[in-house]
């Protein structure tokens, strides 16, 4: 029977924690004694364990072995004071540093889209990070009789918690921004958000403090051909809204001038339904349906603005440069009128 003389582990970082036990197939051939040295690194904390009932916890550094520092299990198992008693006990050591990068994904579940009304496969992924708070809640939560315990077996440990909680967030925020399956790329921070004070409030009952929570994808999947149409239909929908939104603010970008083209396909179609035979032509039928005085104060206020000098930036030189050339097709102003006010603005620049 061999007699440990050190006691540390210093195995890799996605250990959570880590149960000592003998090299020999599990068969406990060695033996911890009074004056073995047991090392905790800076991150760590080992805690041993006899017969099921937490004996004592030991923080960062070295320590010797004792009696002293062992009170709890000497008084379970009887440690002869000041001798090299050999005893057995289960030790963990607990990795307090945080477990960064744990992944996590949903398996794909239907949301009906409801202009198609097809059932469109919507799917989520993210990681989340956590850390030990309470290893002895830890220990008696979770560890049991698990030998070795990987921040991946969070995974499966909270899995149901997790997608379950992931999924509900979705539905819930989604019909209430009323958001199709197609749009839910917009909800992910809010889903984030949502999902992880519950979480954190799951893991908070094993020991466990949540770091990090993140959703980093809400998408769906288009393996079937009637999802891959509803996608590409709305896809062109989408395109046709952005050129309609585009044409719109092109419009008002010269909202006066568009008002003044508008008077003049107005006047014309009048005239043409007018017939436009007694020789006044465009004028005549505006002057009987009395537009002249309304368009000419419209004309006169457009002028004025342009025509009279004021302090203004390159961008509004630029503006009513831009104004004049159009009042000049038009026919409103003359060429040379046009070339007068053109250099009388640019001197401002």
């Amino acid at each position: 029977m061999a007699i440990i003389d050190v006691l540390k582990y210093d195995g890799t970082n996605n250990v959570l924690v880590w149960k000592w036990r003998p090299r020999n197939d599990g068969q406990r051939q060695e033996e911890l004694r009074l004056g073995t040295q047991l090392v905790v690194n800076q991150s760590q904390q080992a805690i041993f364990v006899k017969g099921g009932q937490i004996a004592d916890v030991f923080d960062a550094g070295t320590h010797t072995l004792s009696a002293q520092n062992l009170p709890i299990l000497s008084s379970i198992i009887g440690l002869a004071f000041g001798g090299q008693s050999p005893f057995k006990a289960e030790v963990y050591f607990f990795n307090k540093a945080v477990a960064m990068d744990t992944k996590f994904g949903l398996i794909p579940f239907n949301m009906i889209e409801p202009s198609f009304r097809v059932p469109i496969p919507v799917t989520s992924r993210g990681s989340f990070a956590v850390k030990i708070a309470d290893t002895k809640t830890f220990l008696n939560q979770i560890i049991g009789t698990v030998r070795d315990f990987e921040a991946d077996t969070l995974k499966q440990y909270f899995r149901g918690v997790i997608t379950e909680n992931v999924k509900t967030a979705i539905m819930r925020i989604s019909k209430e921004q009323k958001l199709r399956p197609l749009e839910l790329e917009a909800i992910v921070i809010d889903v984030s958000d949502a999902v992880k004070g519950i979480i954190s409030e799951t893991l908070a009952k094993y020991g466990l403090y949540l770091e990090l929570f993140n959703i980093e994808a809400i998408s769906i999947v288009d393996e079937d051909e009637r999802v891959k149409k509803v996608v590409a239909e709305y896809q062109r929908i989408m395109s046709q809204d952005v050129e309609e939104r585009m044409r719109l603010k092109r419009r008002t970008e010269n909202l006066d001038i568009y008002k003044i083209e508008r008077s003049f396909d107005t006047t014309e179609k009048a005239a043409g339904n007018l017939g436009g035979g007694d020789g006044n032509g465009i004028l005549g039928t505006m002057v009987g349906l009395g537009m002249v005085q309304p368009l000419g104060n419209a004309m006169g206020n457009i002028a004025n603005n342009v025509m009279q000098p004021q302090k203004s930036n390159d961008d509004e030189v630029f503006s009513k440069l831009e104004k004049l050339g159009k009042l000049k097709v038009a026919g409103f102003i003359t060429e040379e009128e046009f070339a007068e006010k053109k250099k009388e603005l640019l001197s401002r620049i």
